[in-house]
């Protein structure tokens, strides 16, 4: 199977995802001071698994329009959930409509990266191999 130009996302998944998820989880969840605990290495493998998973499948996603978009909104609305907690309006309608906005974006990434992994992985899959079983068939008969 030789590299295309439709692997390159892949590839600058594969190699800035992990650590760059791994980064996050150790701020966010301010994990720093767990040496010799189990959760660093839990951690580091479900999220090296998951971005190994996200990089395989970039190579069925033709249109990067509707994921991009959805990641820029994912990231505005964590830094304005961000500016809103330090704010202190963490507990008004406005904050919760932004975080609702966020998780409408993140639904809408997972279908846009759903639908097009089923168009353009599952189903020519499947052609193929009904394809494969009629010729099989063919010769039978």
């Amino acid at each position: 199977m030789r590299f295309s130009r439709s692997d390159l996302p892949g590839l600058a998944i594969a190699l800035l995802a992990g650590p760059a998820l791994m980064l996050l989880f150790l701020a966010s969840g301010e994990a720093w001071g767990h040496r010799g605990t189990p959760l660093l290495g839990f951690a580091a493998t479900n999220i090296g698994v998951a971005a190994g998973v996200a990089a395989v499948g970039s190579r069925f996603i033709r249109r990067w329009d509707a994921p991009l978009a959805a990641i820029g909104v994912i990231v505005a609305v964590a830094a304005a959930v961000n500016w809103l907690q330090a704010s202190g309006l963490d507990g008004t309608r406005f904050a919760t409509g932004v975080k609702w906005i966020g998780l409408a974006a993140f639904a809408a990434l997972n279908a846009a990266v759903l639908l097009q992994l089923a168009r353009h992985g599952l189903l020519p899959l499947l052609d193929r191999l009904d394809a494969r079983r009629e010729a099989k068939q063919a010769v039978e008969r």
